[in-house]
């Protein structure tokens, strides 16, 4: 039995209790419960929708917070996992019964940012960004409501190779959950896979200082500043 693994159906049944206690979904401060009664350590609470935690020497991480998000992200995964798109996100291995924990790979690398009042990215990477966020746009003729992929620096993160995964992806179809509440996770797949996907493969990595992205005769790349008074 792989020691690192939480039961999932015992920490959606926690966080019911957690929410009939008192506590609130847009809150962090639940997480100490949680790390504390299933062994976990905070990766990340800097999101406004769930935490992010891990078991030591886990291979994965244990995303918690809003069903919704968790469940659009598991969707859009299981939906794009053998697309061209596929290797651009960070794999989701399980989803909690009730939705709210969701497993995903531990991408183990952080992308540098300058954790304060102005976006260390340049106008080139808003251009490159851009243009990632592009190869995404067909999904809106499944979603119709509006919605941003948000691919900034905090939810992308980097292996060891040089590669970059995006490791928060679920406002591209979170709206289709919490607006249509009879929205599932196997019906967001069977929308998205009868849609016309992308044939070019886009490619994201880091190498040098700097973020690239290739895709076809498509070539944009940023230099990364570690701090606001770099990127001025």
């Amino acid at each position: 039995m792989d020691s690192t693994k939480i039961n999932l159906s015992d920490l959606d049944s926690y966080m019911v209790y957690l929410i009939d206690s008192g506590y609130k979904l847009y809150e962090t401060r639940y997480k100490t419960k949680i790390a504390s009664k299933f062994g976990l350590k905070v990766v990340s609470a800097e999101g406004t929708t769930r935490i992010v935690f891990r078991k030591p020497n886990s291979p994965t991480v244990i995303k918690v917070g809003y069903p919704a998000h968790n469940k659009a992200e598991y969707g859009l995964y299981k939906a794009l996992e053998h697309s061209v798109l596929g290797d651009l996100l960070a794999p989701c291995r399980e989803l909690s019964p009730l939705g709210y924990a969701l497993v995903m790979d531990y991408i183990p690398f952080e992308i540098p940012s300058s954790r304060g009042s102005d976006y260390w990215f340049s106008g080139e990477f808003i251009k490159l960004r851009e243009t990632l966020e592009s190869n995404f746009d067909f999904i809106k003729e499944y979603s119709k409501y509006p919605w941003g992929a948000d691919f900034h620096e905090e939810n992308m993160r980097c292996t060891s190779s040089g590669n970059i995964k995006i490791v928060d992806y679920s406002n591209i179809l979170v709206d289709m959950f919490e607006l249509r509440k009879k929205t599932t996770v196997a019906s967001s797949i069977r929308g998205v896979l009868k849609l016309d996907f992308p044939k070019k493969e886009p490619k994201l990595y880091i190498k040098d200082g700097r973020v690239f992205y290739e895709c076809g005769e498509t070539k944009l790349s940023s230099p990364i500043f570690q701090n606001s008074a770099e990127a001025s």
